[in-house]
């Protein structure tokens, strides 16, 4: 059984967030944000959690959306419907189940900033993954 764990950064302290990855036994943190830097939240840029992680740290842009699809989806040209199917369509052209060992997924946490996994495209990258995987589950900390 594969457990895959997603965390969102917005709304934690520092020492929250790496509580939770810590209590929930993540072994790798899989940042999947098309820009790792965090104006608002300092600490949570790629660099400073990579510092902190060491190799238990990757960023996979594969498992991003596009620029031009975030922009469309943050700038209100397109609903939260028409992001989650036309993002499917490109993690399934990527086939990123096929860029991405099945041993490695076990335990690992998809990092993206959102709060709510509901509307972000880690909940998506997940249950692709998920669906993809057999005997697989999905645990949003």
């Amino acid at each position: 059984m594969i457990t895959l764990f997603t965390i969102g950064f917005c709304g934690k302290k520092e020492a929250e967030f790496y509580d939770l990855l810590n209590n929930a036994g993540v072994k790798l943190l899989i940042d999947i944000r098309l820009w790792r830097g965090s104006r608002f939240v300092p600490w949570a840029s790629g660099e400073n959690i990579k510092s902190i992680l060491k190799d238990r740290y990757i960023h996979v842009p594969e498992f991003a959306p596009t620029k031009e699809l975030l922009i469309d989806y943050k700038g209100n040209k397109i609903t939260w419907n028409e992001y989650e199917k036309m993002f499917n369509e490109v993690i399934n052209h990527r086939m990123i189940d096929k860029q991405f060992p099945r041993d490695l997924l076990d335990g690992a946490c998809l990092l993206c900033s959102e709060k709510n996994y509901e509307k972000c495209h880690r909940r998506l990258v997940a249950e692709y993954l998920s669906n993809n995987f057999a005997n697989s589950k999905i645990k949003h900390l």
